[in-house]
C-alpha cells in the first residue's frame, strides 16, 4: 500500500495562511505528520494481518474441504454395505419362502 507523502512544511505555511501563528502551525504539522506515520504502520499492520488471515482460512478452507470428502466416501461405502446387507437377507428370505412352499 502506497503512502500520501505528508509535507509538513506546506502544511504548516497552510495554517499560517489561514490565521495560525507560526508555533501553532508549527505544532499542528509536527502532530499531523507524526499522526500520519502512525496511521501508515496501522495499515500495514492490518494489511499484514489480513494477508495472514486469508491464508489462515485458505488452509482450513482446504482442510474441511478433505475431511467433507473422507466423509462423503465413508457415507457411500456404509450406504453399498447397508444395501448389500439388505439384498442379501432379502435373498435369503425369498429363497427360506420359496423352501418353505416348495417342501
Amino acid at each position: 500500500m502506497a503512502a500520501a507523502a505528508f509535507d509538513a512544511h506546506q502544511y504548516a505555511k497552510r495554517l499560517i495562511d489561514a490565521g495560525f501563528s507560526p508555533s501553532q502551525a508549527d505544532v499542528l504539522a509536527e502532530t499531523t505528520g507524526e499522526i500520519m506515520q502512525e496511521l501508515t504502520g496501522v495499515a500495514a499492520a492490518v494489511e499484514k494481518l489480513e494477508y495472514k488471515m486469508t491464508a489462515e482460512f485458505e488452509k482450513q478452507r482446504a482442510y474441511i474441504d478433505k475431511v467433507v470428502a473422507e466423509q462423503n466416501q465413508n457415507t457411500m461405502r456404509w450406504v453399498l454395505t447397508v444395501g448389500a446387507a439388505f439384498g442379501l437377507i432379502q435373498t435369503g428370505l425369498l429363497a427360506a419362502i420359496v423352501v418353505k412352499l416348495l417342501f
